[in-house]
């Protein structure tokens, strides 16, 4: 069995638990995660072109991305 057949057997909540493990694992030593290229260049666009909309706090950003993601779970 492959992982990705074994990732169809699982329902949506242990589809998440098991994301949540894999990050966990994942991102306990920051040295063994890299950025891919891509993000890099974002944050080079972003850095040399800052947004003119009004800036939120951390924990302002927390709540839009949670309020995004619970926004498209619902729409699906």
């Amino acid at each position: 069995m492959t992982i990705e057949s074994f990732i169809d057997t699982l329902n949506t909540e242990q589809q998440q638990a098991a994301f949540d493990l894999l990050w966990q694992r994942l991102s306990s030593d920051p040295r063994t995660l890299r950025s891919p290229t891509w993000h890099h260049e974002v944050l080079a666009y972003r850095s040399e072109n800052p947004s003119s909309s009004p800036k939120m706090t951390v924990s302002e950003a927390q709540v839009e991305v949670k309020r995004m993601v619970d926004e498209r779970r619902n729409s699906r």
